[in-house]
């Protein structure tokens, strides 16, 4: 997995890139949100539109940075879930947990 980030408004949006596939990709995004917690930066749009598999543990990193960024009274946002992905979010039931949105402009004017 490789990510960069932008800001986009209040937002900031961290962009994925590759599997995600959890094990060392989750200590780097967790440490990520926790920098991005310590900076004042609590309103988190991820963008998996660059992301081509998720695994199990993948979605497991997903819901840690949702709890994580729910702890710590931010959001966190995902945009650009194609439909391999939106298919394995509508299995687990996930969709009614993550807030998902086409684009970041949508998920930025989202409440």
């Amino acid at each position: 997995m490789l990510f960069d980030e932008t800001q986009q408004g209040k937002f900031t949006v961290l962009h994925l890139k590759g599997e995600l596939l959890g094990g060392e990709n989750a200590h780097i995004f967790r440490d990520k949100l926790k920098e991005f917690i310590a900076e004042g930066k609590k309103d988190i749009v991820i963008d998996l539109s660059k992301v081509t598999y998720i695994n199990s543990s993948g979605i497991g990193m997903l819901v840690s940075g949702l709890t994580t960024m729910t702890q710590a009274e931010g959001k966190l946002k995902l945009v650009g879930v194609e439909d391999n992905i939106r298919n394995i979010f509508v299995i687990t039931n996930l969709v009614s947990v993550f807030k998902c949105y086409k684009t970041v402009e949508e998920a930025a004017n989202a409440v």
